[in-house]
Parts: C-alpha cells; structure tokens; sequence
C-alpha cells in the first residue's frame, strides 16, 4: 500500500509539473531555450538498467559524457558533433576567473575577438557572435538590452561547448554554437570548501561550497555555493565588485525520481569603467593622445548596478524501463541601473560630455519538457526525444541622455562637478515569446553504427510598445530546423561521424514595403573523428566544417539617394578544421591542446560591393594552444595528499582584420603558469596568466578610431580548503 500511495504521488506531482508547463504558455513571454537536463537511460528484455549519469558524476580531467549535443545521455563519441568540456579539474588548475578564462584553450574560441567587459560576455565561436547569448543548465539566459546575467565561474561545475547551428535542440541561437553551463548541484557525498583568492589590482575574493545529506533516509540533499570579490578595473577611478549566493536542493523520493531546485541570487557594482581592457586611441578620435587608462567619466556618476535573481527547477521521473521524462524551468527578475558620462569632443584640452542614464527590468521564464523512449524494432535500438519549451520574455528599457553636462579640464581632471541625470526620452516595453516542438531519434543498428535525425518548429513574436508614443511593433516569424548524423564504431576506440545542422535567428525590422524580415538561417556540413580509448582517460577530436549564415542584412539595390532599406540576399560563409586533444595523467601530467585552422570566413554574398569578399573583423586564421599541469598528488600516488605540482600553458592568436580589412593585427603568443602546493585539506597556488606581459590589440574598431589592447600580465593567489 505504502509503494502505491508513493507512485500516486508521483504520478501527481508529474501531472501538475506538465499541465503548469502548458498552462505557462498562456500567462507568459521569453526568448529561446532548452534543457540539459540528463537522462535516465534504459534497455528493454530484461537488459540491464543503467543508472542516471549527470555531470556531477563524470568528475575528473576527461569528461566522457554529455547531453549537450543531444539532451540525452550520450557518450561524446556518439553525438556526431563537435563538444569540447571544460571539467572543474580544468577550471582549478587554470585559475579561471570569467568564461573568458575558460574557454581560452578551446577550439574555435579567441579571446582576442571582443573587449573583456564586466558587465557581460561576449564572444565568438567558429567567427559568430553569440550575442550575450549563453546557457544554464541547458535553458537559456533570457536577457532585454543590459539586463543580462553574467553568473560567476565558482557557480559551475563545468562548461560545455556545442560548436556548430543547434537549432533543432536549443531554438533561436547563432550558428557558431552553444555554451551551456553546469551548475553546482547537490550531491550525496559531503563537499566542504572554502576559497580565498588575491591578485594584482588589488583583487580580493572569498568562497564557500557546501554541501551533503539533509536527512537520515538519504533522498535529500544539498549544496550552498556563495562568493564576495572586489577589484579595480584597468580605466583610474573603477572597480567592480561582486556578491553571489546560491543555494539548491534535491529530493529524491525513489530511485525513479529526482527534483531539485536551484537558486542564484548575484549583485554586481561597476563603479567607472567598466572596460578590462584598456582603451588605444587613433588619429581621428577625440582623446588621441590621452591615456588609455584614463577616466573621463565622473567618480561619482558613472555607474553599473545589476541585481540578478533567478530561481529555477530539474525534474526527472522514469516511468518504466521504456519511457522517461525530464522538465527544466527557470523565472528571472533582473534589474539594472546604469549611468554614464561619454566624450563628445575636446577642444583645447577642455572635454565636453553627455550625461547618459538607463534602467532595463527584466522579467521572464523559460520551460523546457522532453519525453524519451528507449525501445527496439528489430535489430535497431532507439532513443527517441519528443520534446517542447516555451520562453517568455518581457523587459522595460528607459533612456536618457544630456548633451550639455560639465565638461571636463584633461590637464587638471576637475572631477566632483554636479551631474543632473537626464530625464528618459525612451521608454520601450518588450514582450517575445517563443514555442518550440522538437522530435530527435538516436538509432543504433548492425552493432557498429548510429545515426541520428531530428526536426523542430518554432513559432516567434514580439510586440514592442513606445511609452512616448503608444506606436507598436511587432514581428511574428516561425522556423524549421532540421539536423542528420551518422556515426561509426570503427574499432580500436576510433569514431568517425558526418552531420548536418542547421540554426535560426529572429530578425528585426522590415523591408522598403513593410514586410517584416525572416529568420537569418545558419547550416553546416561536418566531417571529423573521435578517438577514445576503453579507459577514458584521453580523448582526440578532429573536425572540418563547412557552415554558412544566410538571409542576412545587406543594401536594397532600388535605394536611391539618402534611402537605407535593407533585403535578405547576403551570406558569410565559414569553412575551417578544428583539433583538440584531452589527456588525463600521462605520466603525472594532465594535457590539453588545440589547434583552429579557418582558411575562409568572409562575406560571399551581399550587394554592397564594399562589403563582399571582406574577411569576418577579428577572427583569426590561425589559433592553438596547449597546457599541462602534473596531477594532484593523490591521482599519482593513491593516497598522499602532500607534494608540489605545476603546470604551464600557450596559447597562439593568429593574425586578423579589422572591420573593413585595412588593418591587420599580427599574431602573439601568451604564456600562462602554474605553481601548486598541496598540503593535506589545503591547497596553494599562484596562476600567472601572460607571464611575460605581452602588450598587443585585442580588437580594432578602426572605423570608430580606437582599439583596445591587452591589460598586460595578471596574477591570482589562491587558497583553498576542503575538509
């Protein structure tokens, strides 16, 4: 009777789960989504069942699963994609501070592409700009102009990168590819840490990680996460400062069932710039021959606040050795208050300056439901994923701005002047929602092969309303997306693959008619190769690709004069190879390398005659890198915890274009240490990154007349005890 009255609640509590998902979709607005939630995977005919395997339980320098390709729990030879994982072994040793940091030796990322920012982040994978757009926990970080989430590293477990269009699981997105990040959950084993960190710019930081059994019978669990840090920024008169705490849950009332509920709660406070890489001014702008590290803001005005609350929800649930089901759901609230001064012009040595203030509150939700069966028909074995998410997304931008605020003396910097903050002459309230249907199947067949094939639909609108001036506009746009793969058991822990896959984009504005704008489409072609060995400690990729955006923005031919309509016939085409190698304690040492060879990323299709054939600005032809560190100590003699361990790495960014190709950035390569001691519960390190303090320009906004160059060598003291 108890297993009964267990099972009906269950049932219950799955059905009210589902039918709040539906209902959802009837009082809500967002952008685009999807879970990483992994599954439980089960055989049929009395095979055996295989237990939930998440990310938390791949631990270690070599990650061998992930369901970032396929939201199933799948071994990475088997995704038919191109996935690098960054594992929390990796983010340690490297001291990583921001996803910069993190994914510096990945392939297909430079970090040479935009100016670091602390308020965001912002980068490019295979040459496409993500947009701000990255990934939790498979859902994505919904976001309205500079109301955006910009979670701290201590918060995740891992970083996973999906290079390539993945549209049919992840909805609207670029087509250079995903970063989802894995958050710290709980576990059932104890986990007691504390950090405590010191660099250079006076950078100060302290974290706890805890985490354990609440209760005696063992199915409640939890993990509490938090961090404070503080740091001057590059620009005279900045700093950033930063206070996190996240705390989660998990229940697990069965074997059959998981739920756990996942908070963040982040503040951050930019006073000044916000810039951490300094500014180099050109002939032709208004500061040239100033400091690029000087302030020409107000102390007391300039401004960025964010405060991030975000609550969220896993569910998991088998229902027998056939059919399970997973539901990821997350509600934002984020507000942002931001206030700065810019440079007009200068004249005689005197600046004058505009007086910029702006709010964005944002408030959205973003659900994620997939159903997955594992059955056989005949000699094929599948496992198919029917799934649908919906996000919801509203978000209110206030703009002002004074053009005749004080202007400022550059020789003597009289700051303390008295700044009126300017009244909102833009007010805009942004409501878009989205709804995708997604079927994918996995089918293994004649023991060496599997292919995978999937579809997804998606509807998007927006709808957005100018307080000024009660006008609306609106966009409803709708997509397929489709993707194939097909992967071989080779032998000898050799896999190759071929796939294709394609991405979408919503696209705004309209055409000299007035006919709204269809989606940019993004598709790719992808051959590579995937060696791992039986005991899982090395993994080697390979990968060539051939991708493409289309129906981008380029010139309306029947422009006539001062006209600037826009038409849907340009293209950029990528074509590139991609090598990466991941070794885990070969002869005491733990290895990462990689290495991007992108021939061609240009513009081939557009009508103005300026723009074709134009090299994609700041992303390189070549990149590489490669780093070691010895193993902790206890991986290379089994049971001490003593000895000193250290680990060096390089990373090459090749040549690259500006904006209008008529400048190209030489290459440079950067030198990354490590120095470890572990003594027991402790751990010391010092993680230098740019040894040898190599000065060079990170990007070039050559048609704006500045560009901004690399802050030099950094430093970071870390402590850290676990207990």
């Amino acid at each position: 009777m108890k297993k009964k009255a267990a099972r009906s609640v269950q049932k219950s509590l799955l059905y009210v789960l589902i039918g709040t998902n539906l209902l959802w979709q009837y009082s809500a607005t967002v952008h685009a989504a999807e879970s990483n939630s992994d599954q439980h995977e089960f055989t049929l005919d009395g095979i055996e069942v295989t237990a939930h395997k998440d990310a938390a339980s791949d631990n270690g320098y070599v990650a061998r699963r992930s369901s970032v390709g396929t939201k199933t729990d799948t071994p990475l030879e088997e995704a038919a994609r191109s996935i690098s994982i960054i594992t929390q072994e990796q983010i340690e040793a490297r001291g990583v501070t921001d996803l910069f940091d993190a994914l510096s030796y990945t392939p297909g990322f430079s970090d040479a592409t935009y100016s670091r920012d602390s308020r965001s982040f912002r980068a490019n994978l295979r040459g496409f700009t993500n947009d701000y757009s990255t990934y939790t926990d498979g859902l994505k970080m919904l976001w309205g102009s500079f109301a955006l989430s910009d979670y701290d590293t201590y918060s995740f477990e891992r970083i996973e990168v999906l290079r390539g269009p993945a549209g049919i699981l992840y909805g609207a997105n670029n087509p250079g590819g995903v970063i989802n990040q894995v958050t710290k959950r709980p576990t059932s084993g104890d986990i007691r840490e504390i950090r405590i960190q010191a660099g250079n710019d006076n950078m100060r930081s302290t974290a706890i990680d805890l985490g354990g059994k609440v209760n005696e019978q063992d199915n409640v669990f939890f993990r509490l996460t938090a961090l404070a840090s503080d740091e001057d920024l590059p620009a005279d008169y900045s700093s950033a400062k930063r206070k996190m705490i996240a705390p989660a849950l998990t229940w697990k009332p069965d074997e059959a069932t998981s739920f756990t509920v996942l908070v963040h709660y982040q503040k951050d406070d930019i006073q000044g710039s916000f810039d951490t890489n300094p500014y180099r001014y050109l002939p032709g702008h208004a500061l040239y021959g100033y400091s690029k590290t000087g302030f020409y803001g107000e102390p007391n005005y300039d401004r960025f606040i964010r405060d991030d609350k975000q609550i969220s929800y896993i569910f998991e649930h088998r229902f027998n050795n056939i059919w399970s089901v997973a539901q990821s759901a997350r509600h934002s609230d984020i507000f942002t208050d931001f206030k700065y001064m810019e440079v007009a012009d200068v004249t005689n040595g005197i600046a004058s300056r505009r007086a910029n203030y702006l709010t964005a509150d944002l408030s959205a939700d973003v659900i994620d439901t997939h159903f997955q069966a594992k059955w056989s028909g005949g000699v094929v074995e599948h496992t198919t994923l029917v799934g649908f998410d919906y996000q919801n997304n509203n978000y209110i931008y206030s703009w002002g701005r004074n053009n005749s605020a004080p202007s400022l003396d550059l020789s003597t910097m009289n700051y303390g002047q008295t700044i009126t903050t300017p009244a909102f002459s833009i007010i805009t309230d942004t409501k878009v929602r989205q709804n995708g249907w997604y079927l994918q199947d996995q089918l293994k067949f004649g023991q060496r092969w599997t292919a995978i094939a999937g579809g997804r639909y998606d509807s998007y609108n927006s709808n957005v309303l100018n307080r000024k001036t009660n006008g609306h506009t609106r966009i409803d746009q709708d997509a397929f997306t489709g993707r194939m793969g097909l992967v071989c058991d080779a032998g000898n822990g050799l896999f190759p693959y071929i796939s294709y896959d394609e991405s979408f984009e919503g696209q705004t504005g309209t055409d000299r008619y007035g006919n709204a704008f269809n989606p940019t489409t993004g598709r790719q072609y992808e051959l590579g190769i995937q060696y791992k060995p039986e005991d899982g400690s090395t993994r080697y990729t390979a990968a060539i690709f051939d991708l493409k955006q289309q129906n981008t923005l380029t010139s309306d031919p029947l422009n006539t004069g001062q006209e600037s309509f826009k038409v849907q016939t340009g293209e950029v085409s990528a074509k590139g190879l991609e090598l990466e190698a991941n070794i885990a304690a070969l002869k005491g040492l733990n290895i990462t390398a990689s290495y991007t060879f992108m021939p061609k990323h240009e513009v081939t299709k557009s009508n103005d005659s300026t723009r074709l054939g134009k090299t994609t600005a700041n992303v390189p032809k070549h990149s590489a890198s490669l780093w070691f560190d010895t193993a902790a100590p206890e991986a290379v003699e089994g049971k001490s915890g003593k000895g000193w361990g250290f680990g060096a790495g390089l990373r090459y960014i090749g040549s690259r274009y500006d904006y209008d190709n008529t400048v190209k950035l030489g290459g440079v390569v950067l030198t990354d240490a490590l120095l470890r001691y572990d003594a027991n519960t402790w751990r010391y390190s010092v993680n230098i990154h740019n040894v040898f303090d190599k000065k060079y320009v990170v990007s070039s906004w050559t048609s704006d007349y500045y560009e901004t160059v690399s802050p030099g060598r950094t430093f970071i003291l870390t402590a850290t005890r676990r207990w």
